[in-house]
């Protein structure tokens, strides 16, 4: 077997000496050169070569390798004491090699963790419910987070559900809900990644859901990333059964996040305009998702028959296999906003509630 071989990016010279090596000898194949974690998730590879000072080297981001089939092997220099060594062994790293060690010793070490590895079963796993449903919008304003807590309220009757806000402009679930501010999705990340602590001191309870607020000021800090998202999500489907993320505006949500989803809540607001920018958003949807996984939803729809049939008109002429979610505007909806408290019962929490069940039913096998 000829591993392929992936070096994560270091400041120290092991990687290019054991690159050239492997170049002029053979033995392996150095088949990426990693910068960061989403790289290092994405990437197709036998075994990872980390320091043990690499930036982006997590427990999380180890088990997310190995889980893969994928082993990975810490480097670490011995004049940094036995803390170096340490960290990557508290890390889950499969085994662990000083930085001077020859070429030849570094194949040996990599070829001895892929010979102890589990093979990834071939056969078809049994079916788990982890489904994860998106609630985004055409537009600021259409009604994004009120639609997101509401389904996820609709559905934690029966399930246990997460409600995650990844808005990255404008995340409001905490400020819908009366929540504090912190902790938020930056403490969870925090605790995912380095696992330091439990994930429950990061997150809130409304009812029978679990909510991770967004970050209300965002900073200096640096937006999320695909990866960052893709891993807090894996670390709450291990409680939730099914994850519920506020995504925000379709044009503003983080890069690449909505191909991850099984289910997409596209909102915008039904009349005219509304209607309008749902046809527009639709394409750009499904050009990341399959056009099975879009739901329409259109919110704050006035109470007269004539206007509810001219939206579904303009809606289902355009697509006719996509579902479509007319959502009633109510009043009451503000006074509970007020007072940061779940939607009343009502034509609006009704209309959720069937617009849970036309989602879960398109979901299940």
């Amino acid at each position: 077997m000829t591993p392929d071989i992936a070096l994560a990016a270091s400041a120290r010279e092991w990687p290019d000496r054991l690159h050239r090596h492997l170049l002029e000898h053979g033995g392996g194949r150095v088949v990426a050169r990693l910068m960061g974690p989403e790289q290092t998730i994405e990437a197709t590879f036998d075994a990872l070569l980390i320091d043990d000072v690499c930036s982006f080297l997590t427990p999380r981001l180890v088990s997310v390798i190995k889980k893969s089939g994928a082993e990975v092997v810490g480097v670490f220099s011995p004049t940094d004491g036995s803390d170096a060594k340490r960290r990557l062994l508290e890390c889950g790293i499969s085994d662990v090699i000083e930085t001077e060690a020859a070429p030849e010793e570094f194949l040996e070490k990599v070829m001895a963790a892929l010979a102890h590895r589990i093979p990834v079963s071939v056969e078809t796993p049994a079916p788990s419910v982890g489904w994860s449903i998106a609630v985004t919008g055409v537009s600021d304003g259409v009604g994004v987070t009120e639609v997101a807590v509401a389904l996820a309220r609709g559905i934690s009757s029966d399930m246990k559900v997460a409600l995650v806000d990844v808005d990255p402009t404008w995340p409001s679930v905490a400020q819908r809900l009366d929540l504090p501010l912190h902790p938020n999705i930056r403490t969870a990340l925090d605790i995912v990644a380095h696992g330091s602590g439990d994930l429950e001191t990061a997150t809130h309870l409304i009812g029978e859901m679990t909510v991770v607020g967004g970050v209300a000021d965002q900073g200096s800090a640096s937006p999320l990333s695909q990866s960052e998202v893709s891993m807090l999500f894996d670390a709450l489907f291990e409680s939730a059964d099914v994850l519920v993320a506020d995504l925000g505006p379709l044009q503003h949500s983080v890069r690449g996040v909505l191909r991850g989803f099984d289910a997409v809540a596209l909102v915008g607001t039904g009349d005219p305009v509304g209607a309008t920018r749902l046809l527009h958003s639709a394409e750009r949807a499904m050009e990341q998702v399959p056009a099975e996984a879009v739901v329409l939803v259109a919110n704050k729809t006035l109470g007269r028959r004539y206007y509810e049939s001219e939206i579904r008109r303009e809606l289902q002429s355009s697509f006719p296999n996509l579902p479509l979610v007319v959502l009633p505007f109510d009043q009451r909806l503000s006074e509970s906003m007020w007072e940061g408290r779940l939607s009343p019962r009502g034509p609006f929490a009704r209309s959720v509630g069937r617009m849970a069940s036309l989602i879960i039913e398109r979901l299940e096998p």
